[in-house]
């Protein structure tokens, strides 16, 4: 496989998202606002739908409106009114029905949203893998950096507050930094890939071990692994890759999972 130089750019695409996206399920799983990335899918496609009817370029006006539907998610994470739940229904909610609304203005746009749904690893060039490693690097950078401000943030705002820390700037940092790397995990594997890869690792860390430091490592791993181990599978038996790798981490999940009940039992 690594003869062939679509299939080296193949698993570089999914390594990477897998880097990219893993260490922040862990956040995502703790915040509780897991169905976020299936709600700014759809506002994603309902994006490409705006861009293909007026003929614009879709990457940038995807990654404008993912960005700012996460910071508006920002607005509500420590909102005593309401919960983040709202926000992201009605961001699922909107973004599906502008996608039909628009697409149904533009009848030769459905290839760019099954693109976007689905996504297209197997084409991805290099230029875009360039792209991908420095965004995922300056943000598993931020993330490093600013870990305890985002785990306080997520764990304790009242602690934070009292610590003197500006809880509502640090959350508006994190969803403004999960917007940038899911509209670009987006750009490259598709809607599905990147939703499942922002939720599974981190729910299967976090069934294994309570420790932190440990889930965010086993996250990594879990990632990484299936994403590898899926482009193999589906070389190797011709299956279509994207559902291949989420069928992987799925199965990382349910292991973890019953592991975690069954140590739990004994």
């Amino acid at each position: 496989m690594l003869t062939v130089p679509f299939l080296r750019n193949i698993l570089l695409a999914g390594g990477l998202v897998a880097v990219g996206l893993s260490p922040w399920s862990v956040y995502v799983v703790l915040r509780r606002i897991v169905f976020s990335g299936a709600a700014v899918a759809e506002v994603a496609s309902a994006a490409v739908a705006l861009a293909v009817l007026f003929q614009l370029a879709p990457f940038p006006i995807a990654l404008l409106l993912t960005v700012a539907s996460f910071l508006a998610l920002s607005r509500l994470a420590d909102s005593e009114v309401l919960p983040p739940e709202t926000m992201v229904g009605m961001l699922y909610a909107g973004g599906a029905a502008a996608s039909v609304l628009l697409i149904a203005k533009a009848p030769r746009g459905e290839a760019d949203i099954l693109n976007i749904l689905f996504g297209n690893i197997l084409t991805v060039p290099s230029s875009l893998l360039w792209t991908m490693a420095a965004v995922f690097g300056a943000l598993s950078l931020l993330q490093y950096l600013a870990a305890k401000e985002f785990l306080i943030s997520a764990y304790d705002p009242d602690m934070g507050r009292t610590l003197g820390l500006r809880v509502g700037l640090w959350n508006m940092i994190f969803y403004g930094s999960l917007g940038v790397a899911v509209a670009v995990a987006i750009r490259t594997v598709g809607a599905l890939l990147t939703f499942t890869m922002l939720v599974a690792p981190g729910a299967a860390a976090l069934c294994l071990t309570g420790r932190l430091s440990r889930a965010f490592k086993a996250a990594l791993a879990f990632g990484v692994l299936c994403a590898l181990a899926g482009v193999v599978l589906s070389y190797q038996f011709d299956l279509p890759t994207g559902p291949t790798i989420v069928a992987l981490l799925v199965a990382v999940f349910a292991l973890s999972f019953a592991f975690g009940r069954a140590a739990q039992a004994v």
